[in-house]
């Protein structure tokens, strides 16, 4: 008789320790959000659970003196676990500077889809099992992204999901070079290009036809965004690969940069940037038991077996 196994390994990591701090951060407005706020603060003191929320404006906003809260800067912030409430979008403007301070990032959905916030609402029994230090912790790969002039680079941002180029005047196409490692060149007419993460693989890359990546691999994907040629396909390449955008020289055809989804820059025709992996690296954090092919299947409606 013959056995075969079969063993799977991840980076997710069962951790048994409990939050050192817990900070409470929102970047949507509403009625809704408000009271997803007064809910989850009242929920953390019914817990007996140490937080405090930071100084932004959205998150402030509707709470008052009465709710005798512990205010801080998010810039005095640079230790345990930043607590996002809202979507992906409002998660997704945290990653900086969690990246930077080796922050875990937890995400609770008040938004649509919510690939990266998994945590509900009308359901924190995950929340609370993840604030006793039963969580798993979940590393994602980040990109950087420079402007290059005059064989200098500055940093322009980092992402989590994608960089995406596209014409400035909504409505136009772009001419553009997309260099790999410095010796494969290949021009493009199209809408725009999007370098993605696997995380971003269910981002813009999805709509604009990449395929679903495992957020475990370590590649990144390259996918021009209506190419005016259908042979143009998604390309998968390896994670030490760095690319080279050059715009075209339409005139008045200026382009603009996006890290997930954020404008951090504005090229003239013939400007290059780069992208590549970024030393970096993000901690989400899930309750214990979190599946991504789960995640998958439930919000992009996939059917059930």
């Amino acid at each position: 008789i013959r056995r075969y196994y079969w063993f799977v390994i991840t980076n997710d990591t069962i951790n048994m320790k409990k939050p050192s701090s817990v900070t409470l951060v929102a970047r949507k407005k509403g009625s809704g959000v408000l009271d997803a706020k007064r809910k989850l603060i009242d929920f953390l003191r019914l817990q007996n659970i140490a937080f405090q929320v930071d100084d932004h404006p959205n998150t402030l906003d509707g709470l008052t003196e009465t709710d005798t809260l512990n205010i801080v800067s998010l810039d005095q912030v640079q230790h345990g676990i930043l607590m996002s409430l809202g979507g992906d979008g409002s998660l997704l403007r945290l990653i900086d500077h969690a990246s930077a301070h080796g922050l875990s990032l937890v995400g609770i959905n008040l938004g649509r889809v919510g690939f990266l916030t998994d945590l509900s609402m009308d359901n924190l029994d995950g929340l609370t099992q993840l604030l006793s230090g039963d969580y798993t912790s979940d590393e994602r790969g980040l990109l950087e992204v420079s402007g290059v002039s005059q064989n200098q680079s500055t940093t322009l941002g980092v992402a989590l999901n994608d960089m995406m180029i596209s014409a400035e005047k909504p409505g136009k196409n772009l001419d553009f070079t997309v260099t790999i490692d410095g010796k494969n060149e290949f021009r493009h007419h199209a809408d725009g290009f999007l370098v993605s993460t696997p995380t971003g693989s269910t981002a813009y890359a999805l709509s604009a036809g990449g395929p679903i990546i495992h957020p475990h691999l370590d590649v990144l994907l390259l996918t021009s965004i209506c190419s005016h040629r259908l042979s143009t396909r998604p390309i998968v390449v390896p994670p030490e690969t760095e690319i080279t955008i050059k715009i075209g020289d339409l005139v008045d055809r200026r382009a603009v940069v996006c890290t997930d989804g954020t404008p951090v820059d504005c090229l003239e025709p013939g400007a290059t940037i780069k992208i590549c992996q970024s030393k970096r690296k993000l901690q989400l954090i899930h309750p214990e038991g979190y599946d991504f092919f789960k995640a998958a299947q439930h919000k992009l409606r996939w059917e059930f077996a």
